[in-house]
């Protein structure tokens, strides 16, 4: 809004009074006229519309051309490009466009009727870079040819009206609404959004005026963007069921099983070449590419070749195929009376599959060309081990982003959590599409995702508990505790003991999610010794509840926290320190929260589960008072703990004081000890004599259990049966122990799609390094 500015300093002139937005409010005057000074003043419109000309006899008279091209999709063929995936809307053309004053605004804000008179986006004091500003009513659609998986963006009202204006957000995926905002005034915050748009070939981004009027309502929808992403086809499939990477068409989208039309989505009609229709293919328009990523998977392409006959005798293009940047196919110049022509080309090895069509040298005038019946003929998908490494992700199965903690998203996307807090996204086909900032001396233990795609992440900062929490954009929520941040300082004043971790102050090891919203965290905090007189301090479990916006909730414990210190209760002995620490936590259904790690003293060291009542109180019907003890040797950790269906909790960890074997034990619902196994991951000689345990787990619905853990640097991943049985055949490793590489922190999840994820890292002497991250078949 350069130019309105500069007007404004000067006054505003009777020229461009109606350019003046920065004025009250229109309110009725004498008459039932509006205040002067108003942009609204005497009814005053400026709606604007782009590409809703009707088809004239001849499109292309005056010059007209209506290009475009789709968002850029993850794949294979950019398996490490930063951001590959994401796409900003105001980088893309739309379909079709209304604004309700003034054009569309692409990277600012609305302002006034003309283009590029707006200012920065800002929604509730917070300023943008990207976005699109828009005014009420107003329509915007995208063609987004089922390659896209999420669109999210932060919708509000620009802060150049104040807080005047109101206005409703709604997203639609062909035709089915998809996120409704509710109305939004002026100085409201931004509201995110997060929904999928798998499969969805049209998204409109729709805003009302809010049920009053339209004054003032400039409305933004900032960081608009949609993740796409590519996959190589498997077995035989057509052309327009499978995503491209990308697209680029002379005239309007490029249509699926319909001829090209005009600029708008689905206007064209059955795909038809000289008289002969065809139900699959695409209608695009020269000159147009279309990119897929083929993996080397497929033999053959095919199609049947020509322009449609929508345009009759007119039209002239050429048909190219290229594999790899090398031309395997040239049809010459086909008219728009020729009959199909048929093509088959071979495309073993080929990567990177591009269908191109020319405009023969002459125009593109009526250039609709039809690849119809295009399909691929690509080898089946090969049989998968459990437990074997998916080659389509990454290299060979392996990504070099690690991190702490990994979990899954739709679609087959994954975030990984760095040890610094550091997030970042990866695509199906293990492609950076975006990362976060990391927080200057924080240390993250855990990740969890939230049903509306937002990220809570644990650990440490300044030596105290914290909760983080981002957007799906994987920027900090500014809704959540003090700018994304919530800082527990849970510890206390005083001499420190020793403690095999190393740990200090206080810290969340594990999080997690209730459905109700709310957020448990666990971990430890140095607390003064209960022994009488003593002023020493000792770690006791910490366990804290938030609310949904960060603050504590008051109905869990005190105030939100209820620290356990074990050398207060029956039967834990009289020791000269007790350190005691959470590692993992699990939710049950009723609400009760499980906790599990280890109680370390100066005399022994037993692994142990604490079970805690909604309100934070120790469940006596769990073991009689609420805690059950593990391990075999009286020295031992639970690391990680998971609820079976059918409500038997599962631990790991590990056994022994010094060179300890990796332990699973399983404990009934009311806490009684059921079976437990020791095993080695290495079949090596040394392996006895070596650190081995289990540091994550997660239970199938079957109640079999995949395990994570490390043994002497390295990280490895097993498979148990229900009755803790090791699946010997789990990866075709030996012994079924599958080695990923090094690292002494290991986290796994299951996936949607059948596969396991898992992220290592390395602690070293100036704190944890990030390795890599991996899936592998389930």
């Amino acid at each position: 809004m350069t130019g309105k500015f500069k007007f404004l300093t000067l006054g505003c002139t009777a020229l461009v009074l109606a350019a003046c937005s920065q004025t009250p409010a229109p309110t009725p005057a004498s008459g039932g006229s509006l205040t002067a000074g108003s942009p609204y003043a005497g009814g005053q419109q400026f709606p604007w519309s782009d590409r809703l000309d009707a088809p004239s006899a001849n499109p292309y008279a005056d010059g007209r051309a209506y290009p475009w091209a789709s968002p850029i999709a993850a794949s294979s063929l950019n398996p490490q490009a930063l951001n590959a995936g994401w796409t900003f809307l105001s980088e893309l053309q739309w379909t079709s466009a209304t604004s309700g004053w003034g054009p569309v605004e692409r990277d600012g804000s609305n302002g006034e009727q003309d283009q590029q008179d707006g200012t920065r986006l800002s929604i509730g004091g917070r300023v943008f870079a990207s976005g699109l500003g828009v005014h009420a009513a107003s329509e915007i659609r995208y063609a987004l040819g089922g390659q896209c998986s999420t669109f999210s963006a932060l919708v509000g009202i620009d802060d150049e009206v104040g807080q005047r204006g109101s206005a409703q957000f709604r997203v639609y995926g062909d035709g089915t609404l998809l996120f409704d905002s509710g109305l939004r005034r002026g100085g409201n915050p931004a509201l995110a959004l997060n929904v999928s748009v798998a499969g969805v070939k049209e998204l409109r981004l729709s805003v009302s005026d809010g049920g009053d009027n339209n004054y003032y309502d400039h409305a933004d929808w900032a960081q608009a963007a949609v993740e796409c992403a590519a996959a190589p086809p498997t077995g035989d499939v057509f052309l327009s069921d499978l995503p491209y990477v990308s697209a680029t068409n002379g005239w309007g989208p490029v249509e699926f099983d319909r001829s090209n039309g005009e600029q708008g989505l689905g206007d064209g009609r059955a795909l038809t070449i000289g008289g002969r229709i065809f139900d699959k293919g695409l209608g695009v328009h020269a000159f147009s590419v279309l990119s897929y990523d083929l993996g080397g998977r497929c033999n053959t392409f095919s199609a049947s070749l020509g322009l449609d006959d929508e345009v009759g005798d007119r039209g002239s293009v050429v048909f190219q195929v290229y594999g790899d940047d090398r031309k395997l196919y040239d049809s010459g110049v086909l008219r728009g009376h020729d009959a199909a022509r048929s093509a088959e080309v071979g495309v073993s090895g080929v990567n990177a599959l591009q269908l191109i069509v020319t405009d023969a040298g002459d125009s593109i005038d009526y250039d609709h060309a039809n690849w119809a019946d295009a399909r691929l003929t690509c080898a089946p998908a090969a049989p998968t081990q459990s437990g074997a490494l998916d080659p389509s992700f990454g290299s060979g199965g392996r990504v070099d982003v690690g991190g702490v903690d990994v979990v899954a998203e739709e679609g087959g996307a994954a975030v990984v959590l760095g040890a610094d807090f550091k997030l970042t996204r990866l695509s199906p086909s293990g492609a950076v599409l975006a990362q976060g900032a990391a927080l200057s001396d924080g240390v993250a233990h855990a990740l969890a995702r939230q049903v509306d795609g937002k990220l809570v992440a644990v650990g440490q900062i300044d030596g105290e508990m914290a909760a983080v929490r981002y957007l799906s954009s994987l920027t900090l929520d500014s809704s959540f505790g003090a700018g994304g941040v919530v800082r527990l300082p849970l510890s206390q004043p005083g001499p420190p003991v020793y403690t095999s971790s190393g740990a200090s102050g206080s810290g969340a090891r594990d999080v997690a999610l209730q459905p109700d919203g709310k957020i448990v965290l666990g971990g430890h905090a140095h607390r003064l010794f209960a022994a009488p007189a003593s002023q020493s301090t000792a770690l006791d479990f910490a366990l804290v509840r938030l609310q949904a916006d960060g603050s504590p909730d008051a109905s869990f414990g005190q105030g939100g926290t209820v620290f356990t210190a074990f050398e207060t209760l029956p039967g834990f002995g009289n020791a000269s320190y007790f350190n005691d620490d959470i590692y993992g936590l699990a939710l049950q259904d009723d609400g009760k929260i499980v906790a599990a790690g280890l109680s370390e003293t100066a005399g022994s060291s037993p692994a142990l589960l604490a079970r805690y009542l909604p309100d934070g109180r120790l469940d006596a019907t769990f073991s009689g008072d609420g805690i059950a003890l593990g391990g075999r040797s009286g020295y031992a950790i639970f690391r990680a703990v998971a609820v079976r269906p059918d409500g038997q909790i599962i631990a790991g960890g590990a056994d022994a004081r010094f060179f300890t074997a990796a332990f699973l034990q399983t404990f009934g619902p009311d806490g009684t000890d059921g079976p437990a196994t020791r095993f080695q991951f290495s079949d090596s000689e040394e392996a006895n004599f070596q650190q081995t345990l289990v540091t994550s787990l997660v239970v199938d619905n079957d109640s079999a259990v995949l395990v994570g853990g490390l043994n002497a640097g390295d990280a490895y991943v097993a498979h148990f049966t229900p009755a803790l049985r090791q699946d010997t055949t789990f990866g075709g490793a030996t012994g079924g122990n599958v080695r990923l590489g090094t690292g002494n922190i290991i986290s796994l999840v299951n996936s949607a799609d059948n596969t396991i994820l898992v992220t290592t890292a390395s602690r070293t002497a100036t704190g944890a390094q990030d390795q890599g991250t991996y899936r592998l078949y389930r």
